[in-house]
């Protein structure tokens, strides 16, 4: 990918980067302090066997106390749908509190079942403890497997390294069997994020501050949530940007971008790629700021988008995802390939539960027009612990923030802000 050569804005590309990296190095921790790791046995783990994490406690600046509770109570969220919880049991029974010297570890097991519909990747956060969350992959399940846990855990499957603890046991018969459930056929587990919801401001661009919101709905909700079929994967989505002077003194909105789209999306298919699933997206969008006259400005386009990670998702990681298009009308604004090419190049470095560096790159068809985002962002709990979100760094440079300057560029526009979504 061609990452630009703007001749106007070189310099204050190394500016914006250099910035960025002050800020995350600003944000990151002097040490790493956490005291409680939450872990799995695998990356990819059988939706038809017992869920199994450990929690692996340490004293890494002094002796430590630790009460841990008799039951575990875990958040499952997919990348596609709902999150779901579950608890777990101990193993074996807990003896605590536990007291660890300096330098000393221990590893308490605990099992339970993992709820039915989950697909693909899924984010694990322990919700009574200040854990790290983890990413895992559940497997698609076998035709004519069995979710049964007692049928889960026979010999091929021990539990435990020899017998099988009469207690693990016990634990499995009061959280091992699935209600009988009607599906919902509403929101639950329908309704999702979709693009990144935040809110910035700064300096620089007439519009200094930016808000924007974007949801998917899953049209259709089969009783098996997992199902591959096409059209049990067809989604409305819905972005809007919006662009916002707050230095003048009625505060207007310069632009408002609304953005539908119809597509089709799974985030698992059978393809991978350094050992993680492959998603693929693919549909129709329009665009369109909503004015008449000279300002109107609308676009529809045939879109078709990949995601590829590589590395450890569970770890410090990279994700690219182009986004590839082709305009069937765009009447009002004819010559926008010129100014936005025919991809948005999606590219993000970082770690979950960690800093995360992404940026959005576009080419036009020409000279060097295009244009260059950046986004850096940092959880909020790691400096408040029980606040969700994350503290964003937000750079442009280019043409077309937004539709109404398609055609005029942006030297350079640094703003600050909360995103709830990355």
């Amino acid at each position: 990918m061609n990452y630009m050569s703007f001749s106007r804005s070189g310099k204050c590309f190394s500016v914006v980067l250099s910035a960025l990296a002050l800020s995350i190095s600003l944000l990151l921790p002097a040490s790493a302090l956490a005291a409680v790791h939450l872990l799995a046995p695998s990356r990819t783990l059988d939706p038809a066997l017992p869920l199994r994490l450990s929690l692996m406690l340490t004293a890494e600046e002094d002796s430590r106390d630790f009460s841990l509770p008799d039951v575990l109570r875990v958040s499952l969220t997919p990348d596609l749908g709902a999150p779901a919880t579950t608890e777990l049991r101990p193993e074996k029974p807990l003896a605590g509190p536990f007291k660890l010297g300096l330098g000393e570890f221990l590893r308490i097991d605990y099992v339970g079942e993992i709820p039915p519909g989950l697909r693909g990747r899924v984010r694990v956060d322990a919700l009574d403890l200040d854990a790290p969350a983890m990413l895992v992959r559940l497997s698609t399940p076998r035709a004519g497997s069995e979710p049964d846990v007692a049928k889960a855990a026979g010999k091929d499957h021990q539990l435990l390294t020899g017998e099988v603890n009469s207690s693990a046991l016990a634990s499995f018969d009061a959280v091992g069997r699935r209600p009988a459930a009607e599906p919902n056929l509403q929101l639950d587990g329908r309704l999702s994020a979709f693009e990144p919801m935040f809110f910035a401001a700064g300096s620089g661009s007439d519009a200094n501050a930016q808000v924007q919101l974007s949801f998917k709905l899953r049209l259709y909700e089969p009783v098996d949530k997992s199902s591959r079929e096409f059209f049990h994967n067809m989604y409305f989505g819905y972005t809007q940007p919006a662009y916002w002077d707050l230095t003048s003194d009625s505060k207007p909105f310069v632009d408002t971008n609304y953005m539908p789209s119809f597509f089709y999306y799974i985030p698992d298919t059978d393809w991978l790629v350094d050992g993680n699933p492959v998603g693929i997206g693919a549909g129709y969008e329009h665009e369109s700021n909503g004015r008449d006259g000279e300002d109107s400005r609308s676009l529809d386009v045939l879109f078709a988008r990949p995601y590829f990670t590589f590395g450890d998702a569970r770890d410090f990681h990279w994700t690219f995802s182009p986004k590839l298009y082709a305009y069937i009308e765009n009447d009002e604004n004819a010559d926008i390939a010129d100014y936005r090419g025919y991809a948005d190049f999606h590219t993000s470095y970082g770690k979950p539960n960690d800093w995360q560096l992404a940026s959005i790159l576009r080419k036009g068809t020409s000279g060097d027009k295009g244009s260059v985002e950046l986004q850096g962002t940092y959880p909020l709990h790691r400096w408040f612990p029980g606040v969700a979100g994350y503290f964003m760094v937000q750079a442009f440079s280019g043409y077309g923030e937004y539709l109404l300057n398609y055609n005029k560029r942006e030297d350079l526009a640094v703003r600050l802000g909360y995103t709830i979504v990355r």
